[in-house]
């Protein structure tokens, strides 16, 4: 027989907070970002999208530091 998975432990509270923000921050930014570089000033855009890369960065140390 398979044994059963050991129960998972609940995720601290700022860790779901730094998720919300993160993942809102890193739409709007490439949302921005696109609309900026398609009909607007393009280097402006791209600086939105390395926002959104960076938030995407932050997103990956948020989850390395929960463990």
């Amino acid at each position: 027989m398979q044994e059963k998975p050991p129960p998972s432990r609940p995720l601290p509270l700022f860790v779901v907070i730094a998720r919300i923000l993160i993942v809102s921050g890193m739409s709007f930014a490439a949302a921005v970002g696109i609309f900026l570089i398609l009909g607007g000033p393009w280097q402006a855009g791209l600086a939105a999208l390395g926002l959104a890369l960076l938030f995407l960065v932050l997103m990956f140390l948020v989850e390395r530091a929960a463990e």
